[in-house]
C-alpha cells in the first residue's frame, strides 16, 4: 500500500517537471532589444554612431573632458599623413633627437636606424608605438613642439573645441584632454582616409630587417581586431581605429564595425580594467553588438497604404479618389519598433477637389512621417486610380463658369444698359414724331 502511494507521487513530481520543461522550450528566448539600453559599464563616458545615417544611438558623458591616452595617435597619423602622403616608400634615417623622451610602449627603433616612413605609420596604428609617433612627428613638423601646434590646428578645424594636445603619443601630461564627442569627431576625419583605416585594420604586418634592426613582426594591439592574445573580445565585423590606455586615462577604444551595409562608430573612455575583463572592450563591444542586433532599415511606408480621399468633381464615375504614396520608404530605425504605434503618419493635400479627368499616379499632396519628436521622412501622395470626364458635366461646369464670370457680368450690365438707352431714345424719338403729327391735324 505505501509502495503504491509513494509511486504515485514519483510520477506527480516526474510530470511537473517535464510539464515545466515543455513550458521552458515553448518560452521565447530573450533577445537584445534596440529600445532597451546596451550593457555600459565601469566607463566615464561612451558615443556610438552610424556613419551612414548620421545618426547618435547612444551616448554617455560625451562632452565630459577626460585624459586621451593613446587616442591621441589618431590625430598623429590624420597629421603626419597630409603632410606625408607622397612619401610613403620613402626610406628616412631615425635620429637620436627623434627617440629623445621616448617611454612606454615602442617597436624598438634606434638612432642611426633606416626604416620606411610606411612602416612608421603600420607602427604608430598596429602596435601604438610611442617611438614611431615622435619619428612621424619631426619628420612631418621639424619638432615635436611643431608638429604639436599641427595637431591644435587641426582639431580646431574639425570642430574638436574640448581637446588639447601637448604629445604626438598619448604619454601622460596633465594639461592633455579630450572627450568623447570631440574624439568621435577626429576618428570620423580618420574613417575618411582609406589608408588610416588599411593600417589600423592589418591583424599581422611584417617590417623588414634594416641596417640596423632584425624583421620585426607586428600584431595590432585592438582586441577586436587581432585574436593573437586575446580571443573574447574579438569582433570580426571591426575596422581600426586605435586603443590604449594610462593609469591616469585608464582603457580607451576607438574602432569602427562594418556588417550589412552599416558602420557604426564607437568610442569608449575611462574603461576600468581587472582580472577578468578590460571594460572598454567589453563595453564597446557590448554597444556594436547592440547595433547591430537592434537596427537596421525597415519600409516604414509602402505604395499600397491607403492615405486619405480627395473629392473629384466634373465625373459620372466618382465623387473621390484614393491617395496613396508614390514610393516606398525605407529608413533607418530600431528593428523592433511597431509603425502602427510607434510612428505618426500626418498628411497634406495641395488641392482641395480635383476636376476630372484625373490620371493615376498624379501628385497631389504629401505624407510625412515621424518617430518621435523627429520627422524621418516624407513622400509624395498620388491618386490611385483614373477618373474619366464626363463631357456633359465639362460642358454645364464651363457655362456656369462663363454666367459668374466678369466678361459675362460685364455684357450682361452691357446689354441691359444699353437695352434702356435704346428704349430711352426710342420713346423720346416717338414723342418728337406725335408731336409733329399734331401740328398737321
Amino acid at each position: 500500500m505505501c509502495l503504491s502511494v509513494f509511486n504515485q507521487y514519483m510520477r506527480r513530481i516526474l510530470s511537473f517537471f517535464l510539464t515545466a520543461m515543455i513550458l521552458a522550450c515553448l518560452l521565447p528566448s530573450p533577445y537584445v532589444r534596440a529600445l532597451d539600453d546596451p550593457v555600459v559599464e565601469k566607463v566615464q563616458s561612451a558615443y556610438l554612431y552610424n556613419i551612414e545615417n548620421n545618426q547618435i544611438l547612444y551616448e554617455l558623458n560625451i562632452h565630459h573632458k577626460i585624459y586621451p591616452a593613446s587616442t591621441v595617435k589618431i590625430m598623429t597619423a590624420l597629421v603626419a599623413e597630409e603632410k606625408l602622403s607622397h612619401r610613403l616608400d620613402e626610406t628616412v634615417t631615425i635620429t637620436a633627437q627623434m627617440l629623445n623622451g621616448v617611454t612606454g610602449n615602442h617597436i624598438g627603433l634606434k638612432n642611426g636606424e633606416q626604416i620606411s616612413v610606411r612602416n612608421l605609420f603600420y607602427g604608430l596604428l598596429m602596435r601604438g608605438a610611442n617611438d614611431a609617433a615622435h619619428a612621424l612627428a619631426f619628420i612631418s613638423g621639424g619638432s615635436i613642439a611643431g608638429f604639436v601646434e599641427m595637431m591644435n590646428e587641426k582639431a580646431s578645424a574639425l570642430g574638436a573645441a574640448n581637446t588639447v594636445y601637448k604629445n604626438p603619443s598619448g604619454l601622460h601630461h596633465d594639461e592633455m584632454h579630450t572627450t568623447a564627442a570631440d574624439t568621435a569627431k577626429i576618428a570620423l576625419a580618420a574613417y575618411q582616409s582609406a589608408f588610416i583605416m588599411e593600417v589600423s585594420s592589418t591583424v599581422k604586418h611584417v617590417i623588414p630587417a634594416t641596417n640596423i634592426s632584425e624583421q620585426r613582426t607586428l600584431f595590432n594591439r585592438n582586441y577586436l581586431i587581432a585574436k593573437n592574445e586575446e580571443i573574447k573580445y574579438y569582433m570580426p565585423s571591426a575596422r581600426g581605429i586605435n586603443v590604449g590606455s594610462t593609469q591616469e586615462a585608464g582603457h580607451c577604444l576607438v574602432s569602427t564595425a562594418q556588417k550589412d551595409g552599416l558602420t557604426y562608430l564607437c568610442v569608449v573612455m575611462g574603461g576600468a580594467g581587472d582580472d577578468n575583463n578590460i571594460y572598454s572592450y567589453t563595453t564597446g563591444k557590448a554597444l556594436l553588438s547592440w547595433a547591430f542586433n537592434g537596427f537596421g532599415y525597415l519600409d516604414v511606408i509602402d505604395p499600397s497604404k491607403r492615405i486619405c480621399e480627395i473629392p473629384v468633381e466634373l465625373s459620372t464615375e466618382a465623387d473621390y479618389v484614393t491617395l496613396v504614396p508614390k514610393e516606398t520608404l525605407t529608413v533607418f530605425l530600431p528593428l523592433d519598433i511597431d509603425p502602427n504605434s510607434d510612428l505618426e503618419y500626418t498628411w497634406t493635400v495641395t488641392y482641395s477637389k480635383l476636376d476630372a479627368p484625373v490620371y493615376e499616379g498624379q501628385e497631389a499632396g504629401y505624407v510625412t512621417i515621424s518617430y518621435g519628436d523627429r520627422m524621418i521622412g516624407s513622400v509624395p501622395l498620388v491618386t490611385k486610380n483614373s477618373v474619366e470626364r464626363s463631357d456633359f458635366l465639362y460642358v454645364m461646369n464651363k457655362i456656369d463658369e462663363f454666367s459668374h464670370s466678369r466678361f459675362f457680368r460685364a455684357t450682361l450690365i452691357s446689354g441691359v444698359c444699353f437695352t434702356i438707352l435704346y428704349v430711352f431714345i426710342k420713346s423720346i424719338y416717338r414723342q418728337k414724331k406725335n408731336k409733329k403729327l399734331g401740328r398737321y391735324r
